[in-house]
C-alpha cells in the first residue's frame, strides 16, 4: 500500500476533472484519484468489476465498465469524452499496441491527456515478466513513437520507480524467478518511504517510464 500511494502521488497532479481509468483493477489508484466530477473505472476481469461496483456504491460520480483497451467497440459513446485517460502497467499487456493508444485518444477531448505508464529496458525482460505476460518493455525512443503514430503529443517522459531496477534483475533475470516472495515485497514496501526519497538520487533510470500526451486535434 505505501508503494501505491508512491505511484498515486506521483500521477495525481495530471488527473483532471473528468477521468477514464483503463486496467483499474480493485481500485488501488482509483481510491486515490477520486472524488471528480466524473470517474470511469474500468478493468476486463470479471472478478476486479464486481469488486469495483461495490465499492462505486454511495459515489455518484464513480462509474464502472468493462473496457478493453484495444477493442474499439468498448469506446462506442465514450468519445471525446475524458480531460484525462490513465493506463497504468496496461499498454503492455494488449495485442495491438497501436488500436489500443487509437481508442485513448479518440476518448480524450481536444487537449485532453494520456497518461501511460509501462515497464521500462528490454534488455530486463525476463521470467517476472513472462509470468506477469508482457508482451514488451519498453525504451523511451519506442513509447514516443508509439504515441506520436496514435496521433498523441508526448509532453513528458520521465522514470519512475528506479529503486526496484536491481532486484527486478536479479530475481527475473539472474535467479529466474516468477515471482517475489512475501517476505521481499513486506520489506520493500514498508522501506518505502525512505526508498523514494532516496529513488531521485539513483544514478540510472527507473524500472517504469511516464509519459504524458496530449490529444491536439
Amino acid at each position: 500500500r505505501r508503494f501505491q500511494r508512491w505511484l498515486g502521488d506521483t500521477l495525481r497532479p495530471f488527473a483532471g476533472d473528468r477521468v477514464l481509468e483503463i486496467g483499474a483493477g480493485i481500485g488501488t489508484l482509483t481510491e486515490q484519484l477520486i472524488p471528480r466530477d466524473r470517474y470511469v473505472a474500468s478493468d476486463i476481469n470479471p472478478t476486479y468489476i464486481d469488486y469495483l461496483q461495490a465499492y462505486a456504491i454511495g459515489k455518484p460520480y464513480l462509474e464502472v465498465r468493462h473496457v478493453d483497451a484495444g477493442n474499439s467497440a468498448h469506446f462506442d459513446g465514450l468519445e471525446s469524452t475524458f480531460d484525462t485517460v490513465f493506463m497504468i502497467n496496461v499498454l503492455e499487456h494488449v495485442p495491438d499496441e497501436q488500436a489500443a493508444l487509437s481508442n485513448v485518444r479518440r476518448a480524450l477531448e481536444i487537449g485532453g491527456r494520456a497518461v501511460v505508464l509501462v515497464p521500462q529496458h528490454p534488455w530486463l525482460y525476463g521470467t517476472l515478466d513472462d509470468a506477469l505476460e508482457h508482451r514488451e518493455r519498453y525504451t523511451r525512443e519506442g513509447l514516443r513513437a508509439g504515441l506520436e503514430r496514435a496521433g498523441l503529443t508526448v509532453e513528458e517522459l520521465f522514470d519512475f520507480n528506479r529503486v526496484s531496477l536491481p532486484s527486478w534483475w536479479v530475481n527475473g533475470r539472474f535467479l529466474k524467478h516468477r515471482t517475489f516472495s512475501r517476505v521481499q515485497l513486506k520489506l520493500f514496501d514498508t522501506a518505502v518511504p525512505v526508498l523514494r526519497r532516496l529513488d531521485r538520487l539513483l544514478p540510472y533510470s527507473g524500472l517504469s517510464l511516464i509519459a504524458i500526451a496530449r490529444r491536439a486535434d
